[in-house]
């Protein structure tokens, strides 16, 4: 019997403020999915995040993926360790899906590229910028194609994410978007976008507080993230440089200098206590890699390795 392939895909917050469908991250957070041959129909089983409520079947996100490459799955035996949040703007559904094509890429001895690979999941996704993110890692830029950049990130950046207990339904945030914007709010997004994008490959973190505000999505999806305003309050004290949306929402991305992570995720776990809101709010990295893959006990590897 062949041996099985694991793969981690990490989480992903996308927009970055004002990068709407631009700009994305990878996180230190991620899912596992082990794929193996053996006989019989295929079997999906789902711990951890999502157990009991993601298919276990051929619809699951990542059987998605697989069957891009692969076409039939009966014979494949799939079991998905999660430890993304669904529904919470970490992009859950990307790394599914990522994880299911590299798993493909590697079984069927595709020889997809890395470039392919976006292009696929972004068709299975509806957009391209958490999958980017997922597939290259660290900080990345999106530009129709889909054609992806790395952006780069400076290392005494770190991150807080605060998860509430609420869900966001990604198809029906993006649904309560507005279909035309003032031309003047698109121009603002445009600039803070890029100026953003520069001072993360510099490295100059002092001008994040004035770049990471939106006007193009943020307003419209405030109403459903829970402490939105407590925690932008918190930016200018004890180190924290900005907030974002994350993704669609509800969770919220807190950015830090990195040795004022602890200072400022006990800031926003007292913000939302002091509101009444349940919430995770864990410190985060920026996860330089992304989607790995391993074969039996060969030691993990970068996405190249998978594409062959």
């Amino acid at each position: 019997m062949p041996e099985p392939i694991t793969v981690s895909a990490p989480a992903t917050s996308a927009n970055l403020g004002p990068g709407f469908d631009v700009l994305a991250l990878a996180l230190d957070l991620t899912n596992v999915v082990t794929v193996e041959r053996r006989p019989g129909p295929l079997s999906v089983a789902v711990d951890g995040e999502g157990a009991g409520e993601l298919p276990e079947d051929a619809g699951n996100l990542v059987c998605r993926g697989l069957a891009e490459g692969l076409g039939d799955l009966d014979g494949l035996g799939v079991r998905c360790r999660n430890r993304i949040p669904v529904g919470r703007g970490l992009g859950s559904s990307a790394a599914a899906i990522c994880a299911g094509l590299v798993a493909a890429n590697a079984l069927g001895g595709l020889r997809w590229s890395p470039d392919e690979m976006l292009a696929r999941a972004a068709a299975l996704e509806g957009h391209a910028d958490n999958a980017a993110a997922c597939i290259h890692g660290g900080v990345v830029a999106v530009a129709p194609g889909p054609r992806c950049t790395a952006v780069g990130a400076p290392d005494d950046l770190a991150l807080v994410t605060v998860i509430p207990a609420a869900r966001v339904a990604t198809n029906q945030a993006r649904g309560a978007l507005p279909s035309e914007v003032p031309l003047a709010d698109a121009a603002e997004s445009i600039g803070r976008s890029v100026v953003l994008a520069l001072a993360l490959r510099d490295g100059d973190l002092d001008v994040l507080p004035e770049l990471l505000s939106d006007r193009l999505h943020e307003p419209v999806r405030a109403a459903g993230v829970p402490g939105i305003e407590a925690l932008r309050s918190l930016v200018g004290e004890g180190g924290c440089l900005g907030a974002s949306i994350s993704g669609s929402g509800p969770t919220t991305l807190l950015w830090a200098r990195a040795g004022a992570a602890e200072e400022v995720a006990g800031a926003a776990r007292a913000a939302m206590a002091a509101l009444g809101h349940r919430a995770q709010v864990t410190p985060r990295q920026i996860a330089p890699l992304g989607v790995r893959a391993r074969w039996g006990g060969a030691p993990e590897a970068r996405l190249a390795r998978a594409v062959g």
